[in-house]
C-alpha cells in the first residue's frame, strides 16, 4: 500500500497528566506473583484450601474394587472434587494418617452394581501441601519467563512502563482518536482491493463466532438490530479500511521518525508473533503522538 503523510505533529491538545505511583506498581507485582504461586509442605492439620496426595482403595464385600481406588490422587479440599465423605473424614488429619471409612455409594455412580451399596475406603494421606505466594528475588522474577526481565528492578520498570501505557491510554482515548482523524484527513493512503476484501471477511467469521459462543447466530443478530447482510457486510468493510489505514499510519510514523525496538526490547519481544510486535509498535507510536500534539 502506498502511503503519503499529512500533518501529523504540532496539533494543540491537552494531554493528560499521568502518575505512577509506588503501591500500583507493587500491586501489578503482586498480581504476576499469584499466578506463580507454589506449593509447599504445610505442618500440622489438613484445612479447607490446602492441597493433598493421597492412595485410596474401595471395598465392596471385602474384595478390592479397582475402579474405586488410586495412588497418588492429588485434589484441593474444599473445591468439590472429592465425595463429601471423603474430605470430611481428611479434614483435621495429617500427612501420613490412614484413614478407613464407609460410603453408601450414590445412586447415579457409574458402577452399576455398587448403585446404593456400601463401600469400605481405605485412606492413607501422602502429602499436605498449601499454595503460596513466593517472595520477589531476582530468582523467582526469572521464573516467570517474562522476556528481558530478570531482576526485581527489571520487573518494577516493566510493571511502570505498562501501567503508565494503561492509563495514558484511559486518560487518553478520546485525544488519540482525535489525533489520528486530524491525521487521516491530511494524508493519502491506497489500500488494496485484495487487502481490505481479506481483512472484511477475517473480521465477518470473527463475529460469527462470537455470535455462536453466546448461543445464538447471525440470522438472529439480523433480525434483532433489523439490519440487513449486506449493511453488517458493508461495516465489516468500514471496520477493515479503518484498520488498515489507520496500522499504514502508524508504520509510516514508525519509519519517518526511527521509531523502533531497543535491543533490550527486541531480546523481551523475541518470541512474540507478528501481531503482537505490531501492537507494541502502536503502543510506541501513540505515546510519540501524544507527546508531540499534547501539552499540559
Amino acid at each position: 500500500m502506498n502511503v503519503k503523510l499529512g500533518e501529523y505533529k504540532g496539533f494543540d491538545f491537552k494531554r493528560p497528566e499521568v502518575i505512577v505511583k509506588d503501591y500500583e506498581i507493587n500491586d501489578y507485582c503482586l498480581k504476576i506473583r499469584e499466578r506463580y504461586k507454589i506449593d509447599v509442605d504445610k505442618k500440622g492439620i489438613v484445612e479447607k484450601g490446602d492441597y493433598i496426595a493421597i492412595d485410596y482403595d474401595g471395598y465392596y464385600e471385602g474384595e478390592h474394587v479397582s475402579k474405586l481406588s488410586a495412588k497418588n490422587y492429588h485434589s484441593k479440599i474444599g473445591e468439590g472434587f472429592l465425595m463429601k465423605e471423603f474430605e470430611d473424614s481428611i479434614v483435621g488429619k495429617s500427612k501420613n494418617d490412614i484413614i478407613e471409612i464407609d460410603v453408601i455409594m450414590p445412586k447415579d455412580t457409574s458402577i452399576r452394581y455398587l448403585r446404593g451399596e456400601e463401600v469400605h475406603f481405605k485412606i492413607r494421606i501422602l502429602s499436605v501441601m498449601e499454595r503460596i505466594i513466593p517472595e520477589l528475588t531476582d530468582d523467582v522474577v526469572r521464573s516467570f519467563k517474562i522476556e528481558g526481565i530478570n531482576t526485581i528492578d527489571e520487573l518494577k520498570a516493566y510493571a511502570k512502563d505498562n501501567i503508565y501505557y494503561q492509563k495514558m491510554m484511559a486518560e487518553s482515548a478520546k485525544t488519540i482518536n482525535e489525533i489520528m482523524r486530524k491525521i487521516i484527513e491530511t494524508s493519502e493512503v491506497q489500500l488494496t482491493d485484495e487487502e481490505v476484501e481479506s481483512l472484511k471477511n477475517e473480521i465477518l467469521e470473527d463475529f460469527k463466532k462470537q455470535l455462536e459462543e453466546k448461543n445464538t447466530n447471525l440470522q438472529i443478530y439480523l433480525s434483532y438490530t433489523k439490519k440487513t447482510e449486506e449493511e453488517l457486510i458493508e461495516q465489516c468493510k468500514l471496520e477493515a479500511e479503518t484498520y488498515l489505514t489507520e496500522k499504514a499510519i502508524i508504520e509510516k510514523i514508525a519509519q519517518e521518525e526511527n521509531i523502533s525496538f531497543s535491543k533490550e526490547e527486541k531480546e523481551r519481544y523475541s518470541n512474540f508473533d507478528e501481531e503482537e510486535l505490531n501492537q507494541k509498535l502502536y503502543q510506541k507510536v501513540v505515546l510519540f503522538l501524544l507527546k508531540e500534539n499534547t501539552n499540559l
